[in-house]
């Protein structure tokens, strides 16, 4: 009985832990977008934070056996991010529309070489392929198509 009940405490304790961890990463992760998404920095650096945000919340998705858990995970984090990453995805697009064809190539070419386009371009697969059944994960999946546009077309061209 004292074990059982020590045991009850220690898992308790383990699963508030758990879940204040992701309550703080999320958090987090809301603040930077937030700050990214006001901020006067080129789009490089803007497209480098997304995209280190969103691997993070991959990585970290990708952790739990169950999936169902994870999804919720996604729907959070894009639901607390949604405005600051359309606003940092417009920006990005703007900018991009904004340069000549010359230009674009070679910003497409620096965004491919980034070494978080291609850990992106790694993760991404896997993680889909995981939380593609997943409805609390489909916005956040959505979002990447619809946000790289012509960028997304330039990078699948180069490499």
């Amino acid at each position: 009985m004292r074990y059982s009940k020590l045991l009850l405490f220690i898992t308790l304790g383990l699963l508030a832990t758990a879940c204040f961890d992701y309550t703080r990463f999320l958090s987090e992760e809301r603040s930077m977008l937030a700050r990214v998404s006001k901020s006067r920095i080129k789009p490089e650096q803007k497209l480098d934070s997304l995209l280190a945000s969103s691997i993070r919340v991959m990585e970290t998705a990708l952790k739990p056996i169950n999936p169902v858990k994870g999804g919720k995970l996604v729907a959070k984090y894009y639901d607390d991010n949604e405005v600051a990453m359309e606003a940092i995805a417009g920006q990005i697009q703007s900018e991009f529309n904004r340069m000549s064809l010359v230009d674009q190539g070679v910003f497409a070419a620096n965004f491919a070489r980034k070494p978080y386009a291609k850990q992106f371009a790694d993760l991404y697969p896997k993680f889909k392929k995981k939380y593609n059944q997943i409805k609390a994960a489909a916005k956040f999946i959505a979002f990447f198509a619809k946000a790289f546009g012509k960028l997304g077309t330039l990078v699948s061209i180069l490499g």
